[in-house]
C-alpha cells in the first residue's frame, strides 16, 4: 500500500486562518499569535487507511497534553483517550472521507502535529440474487462502495470476483457450496454479510423490473386500489404501490399475484418458502399469504415499517385464515393459485389514504 507522509514544517494561511475560527478559549487565543511544530511527537500511527468508527492508534511522547484533535478544518467532536505516550482516537461516523484526512492534533503550549490517513466508507451489501442458488451459479451483489472490496467469501470460501461499478459486484458459487452468506471485506478490514444465500431454487414471481416467472396476473378488491408503478431509488428500481381507499367495503380489501394455471413445477411443501420485499406508508400489520386453487388460504400476520424489508415466510410456518392460526399444511407449490397482500384496509384501521409497497415477489425452494 502506498504510504502516504504529510508533516508540514510550515502552516498555511488557510489553516491559520480556519483554526482562529475555534471557539475561544484559552488555549485557542494562542492560535493568533504562533504555532509551535509539536510533529516529533507523534512518533508511530497504526493505520494508513481506516473507516467511520474505527478507532487510530498514536504514538510517541507527551501526548497527555493533547486537548483538542480536528479532521481536516472540521470543527466536529473527536472523542479520544490520552496517555504519556499514546492517543486512541475514535474516527467519528460524520468524519470528512477522503485518500487524504488531516489529523490535527493541539497540544498546550500553542503546539500543533499533523498526521493524514485515508478515511473510507466501507462498502453495504443492500442485496444479493438468486438468494437461492446452486454451486456455479453467478451471484449479483447489489449495494454501494463495493469497488472498495478487496477480498470476498461466500461463507468461508474465498471466491474471485469482478467489480462492475461502485453498485455491483459479481461472483462465482464455488464447488461445494451448501449455503452461506456473502462477507466483503475492504482494505480497511471491515467485514460486511449479506444475507444467507441457501443451497436450492429461488422462483421469481415478479420482480417488476421485468424478470416473472410463471406469472399471470394481478387483481385488487375491496378497499386496494389499482397498482400504480413507481420508479424507486436502487435497488428497488421498479416496485407496485397497493393504495388504501374508502371504496365502501366494509371488510377490508386484497391484493392478488397469481401463477399460471399449468407448468408449475412440483415442489413439496417443506421445501418452500415465500419472500416478499415490502414497505408500507406508515407502521402498520400486513397479512402475507398463498391461496390453493381451492381458495383456502394460508400466511402470517407481520410487522411492516415504512422502510424496505425483506420478509421470509417457509411454508410450514403458515397458518389458515388469513395468518391468523396454525400452522397448517399448506398444500405443495404447484398447487398453488397465487400470493394474497392484505393490509388493514377496513374503515376501522384508519388507514384511507395510505399505500403498501411490494417488490421481487419470490419463491425459495431448498434443496
Amino acid at each position: 500500500m502506498k504510504k502516504i507522509n504529510i508533516i508540514p514544517k510550515f502552516f498555511s494561511l488557510v489553516l491559520l486562518m480556519s483554526m482562529a475560527l475555534v471557539s475561544c478559549d484559552v488555549e485557542n487565543d494562542a492560535f493568533t499569535i504562533g504555532i509551535n511544530d509539536f510533529n516529533d511527537r507523534i512518533t508511530s500511527v497504526d493505520k494508513e487507511i481506516a473507516a467511520p468508527g474505527d478507532t487510530v492508534i498514536m504514538t510517541g511522547t507527551n501526548l497527555d497534553q493533547v486537548y483538542k484533535i480536528m479532521l481536516n478544518n472540521d470543527n466536529v467532536p473527536v472523542k479520544y483517550v490520552a496517555t504519556p505516550t499514546q492517543l486512541k482516537i475514535a474516527i467519528p461516523g460524520s468524519a470528512p472521507l477522503g485518500d487524504v484526512v488531516t489529523f490535527n492534533v493541539f497540544f498546550t503550549g500553542k503546539g500543533l502535529a499533523q498526521r493524514a490517513i485515508a478515511i473510507q466508507s466501507p462498502p453495504t451489501i443492500l442485496k444479493v440474487t438468486p438468494s437461492a442458488a446452486q454451486p456455479g451459479t453467478t451471484i449479483k451483489v447489489l449495494g454501494k462502495e463495493l469497488y472498495k472490496a478487496v477480498k470476498v467469501y461466500v461463507g468461508d470460501v474465498e471466491v474471485p470476483f469482478t467489480v462492475v461499478d461502485d453498485k455491483n459486484l459479481t461472483l462465482v458459487l464455488p464447488v461445494g457450496f451448501t449455503g452461506g452468506a456473502v462477507k466483503i471485506v475492504s482494505a480497511t478490514g471491515s467485514e460486511t454479510l449479506s444475507q444467507t444465500i441457501i443451497l436450492g431454487t429461488e422462483i421469481i414471481l415478479n420482480d417488476f423490473d421485468g424478470t416473472a416467472q410463471y406469472f399471470k396476473g394481478s387483481s385488487n378488491n375491496g378497499n386496494i386500489d389499482a397498482k400504480v408503478e413507481v420508479t424507486g431509488d436502487f435497488p428497488n428500481l421498479k416496485y407496485w404501490t397497493l393504495p388504501i381507499a374508502n371504496k365502501a367495503s366494509s371488510w377490508g380489501g386484497n391484493f392478488d399475484l397469481y401463477l399460471l394455471d399449468t407448468g408449475v413445477p412440483v415442489y413439496t411443501r417443506d421445501k418452500v418458502t415465500l419472500v416478499i420485499d415490502i414497505k408500507a406508508s406508515k407502521a402498520m400489520n400486513v397479512s402475507i399469504m398463498v391461496e390453493d386453487k381451492t381458495a383456502a388460504v394460508y400466511g402470517l400476520t407481520k410487522g411492516v415499517t415504512a422502510e424496505w424489508q425483506t420478509i421470509a415466510i417457509p411454508f410450514v410456518d403458515m397458518g389458515s385464515g388469513y395468518g391468523n392460526n396454525g400452522p397448517d399444511p399448506v398444500p405443495d407449490f404447484n398447487m398453488l393459485k397465487g400470493v394474497k397482500i392484505q393490509p388493514p384496509a377496513g374503515s376501522s384501521a384508519g388507514n384511507f389514504g395510505e399505500s403498501v409497497s411490494i417488490d421481487n415477489v419470490r419463491f425459495l425452494i431448498a434443496n
